[in-house]
């Protein structure tokens, strides 16, 4: 009896106990057939069905863990769990999807290449920035000077100070003879931005494509998120990072404290990958040439669910190969149990292993669960930090003299259900990138664990469990 609480907290627990319920009730009604034949019929009906749709789910390619959520709720909630397992687990056809032949690649560049489709490419200037003031007023100064073409990706555009800004360069570029092309995605920018505001980008000249917009009714593909922060101009510079078009990315308005963010602009040849990723997603599919190589090179790369992904396995080549520091920054913490097991090995080697998390959250529920995953990192040495000023949103990860630049978060959304991109460098723009990381750990305060209820462990246990689903 004693260990009796424990047990509770068990998964494999409640499952059998889900499933010893099914089977009594079906016993007990087979006694009296006769009277509940209808009703045992139909139970079993219910059951042969579950059964179905949790073999169809094993032998389906994905994570163990979303696997394992999406069983707990099949289990649970018979015919309505599986229907809607059905109906999120649809497929649509692929897009976003770059190919570039390039032979004669080898580690990581080769791996992306197989996985993605991107190549290394030569850049001639890259500039690292600390903060979204930096990164915007340099990339709102390029859009204007633009000859050519200006393409715009986001997650979220808000209307505020820094659309208006973005805006009149976007007038500015149209008057130069630039083709201006958006793209912002459905879920992250409803209610932030409204089609009269998107009528006035039209009336610039600008086209404007929604990525899944907000239904009235649920959709299966609106679980996938176009998360990407892209900016190409002209196809000599692009721009990509933590940061969205909003003002509280340039703290103007900013409700969780100071909102810390990065970015990056990179100008040469590695401009016009990214370039690339945006017309990838604006046609669905896209082509080009093998970019050139020169004496700095670093990799662009990206995701597109379900059918392109390299980040996650790339993440954990880096991490099980760092001799020195693993130096994370993430508004979410949320990593899959392979990613996590490269994490705790590589502090247990005797790796620096640091994750600065914010101190203040924009979403509750995304910080418990943050909590409730570091809270088993920090027993392996993984050490976990909280970003005192306020809300950190930059999304970076460094591994000795490699740092991993882009919009991906640590967490499940990222790697599995989100178009995302980033990028991979060597040498100058690491150092810069682990100045500011000590420069944030200088600002942040350790995470405390103290000691949880039962009640706070079995919430805990509940959003560890269903985190993989959201």
């Amino acid at each position: 009896m004693r260990n009796s609480p424990k047990i509770l907290f068990k998964p494999n627990f409640w499952i059998l106990v889900l499933i010893a319920a099914q089977v009594a009730a079906i016993v007990f009604l087979c006694l009296y057939l006769p009277v509940f034949l209808p009703i045992t019929v139909a139970l079993a009906a219910t059951w042969a069905f579950t059964a179905a749709t949790s073999l169809v789910l094993l032998i389906k390619e994905g994570s163990p863990e979303v696997k394992c959520a999406w069983f707990v709720v099949i289990a649970t909630l018979p015919v309505a769990g599986a229907l809607i397992y059905f109906f999120a687990s649809v497929k649509k056809k692929p897009q976003g999807i770059l190919k570039i032949d390039c032979n004669g690649l080898v580690g990581l560049s080769r791996a992306a290449n197989l996985s993605c489709g991107t190549a290394p490419a030569e850049y001639l200037d890259a500039r690292y920035f600390s903060s979204g003031t930096k990164f915007w007023n340099l990339a709102v100064a390029e859009i204007a000077n633009a000859k050519k073409s200006v393409n715009i990706e986001f997650f979220i555009i808000g209307r505020g100070h820094l659309l208006t800004s973005v805006v009149n360069a976007l007038e500015q570029a149209r008057n130069n003879g630039a083709e201006v092309n958006i793209i912002c995605d459905g879920v992250g920018s409803a209610f932030r931005i409204s089609r009269r505001d998107v009528k006035k980008l039209e009336r610039l000249g600008a086209k404007v494509k929604v990525f899944h917009r907000l239904p009235p009714f649920p959709r299966a593909n609106i679980n996938l998120r176009d998360h990407r922060k892209i900016i190409t101009v002209d196809g000599r510079v692009a721009f990509t990072g933590g940061v969205n078009l909003a003002d509280e990315y340039i703290n103007i308005d900013s409700p969780y404290g100071f909102w810390k963010d990065t970015g990056l602009a990179i100008y040469g040849e590695a401009a016009k990958i990214f370039e690339g990723m945006f017309l990838a997603m604006w046609h669905g599919h896209y082509e080009m040439p093998a970019p050139k190589q020169g004496e700095k090179n670093c990799l662009p790369f990206y995701d597109s669910p379900y059918y392109r992904s390299f980040c996650e396995d790339a993440f954990i080549s880096s991490i099980c190969a760092a001799k020195e520091r693993v130096h994370v920054f993430t508004p979410y913490f949320c990593a899959s149990d392979k990613l996590a097991a490269a994490l705790a090995f590589t502090a247990k080697r005797g790796v620096d292993v640091s994750v600065i998390i914010p101190h203040i959250p924009d979403k509750k529920y995304a910080f418990e669960v943050s909590k409730a995953f570091a809270g088993q990192m920090k027993k392996s040495g993984v050490k976990f930090y909280e970003y005192a000023p306020g809300f950190m949103h930059a999304k970076t990860l460094i591994c000795d003299d490699k740092v991993f630049l882009g919009s991906y978060n640590f967490d499940f959304r990222s790697t599995h259900f989100n178009y995302e991109c980033g990028v991979v460098f060597e040498g100058k723009i690491c150092d810069e990138v682990e100045r500011d990381f000590q420069d944030s750990l200088a600002l942040s305060v350790e995470m405390q664990d103290g000691k949880l209820s039962r009640l706070k462990r079995l919430s805990n246990f509940v959003l560890r469990l269903f985190a993989p689903l959201v």
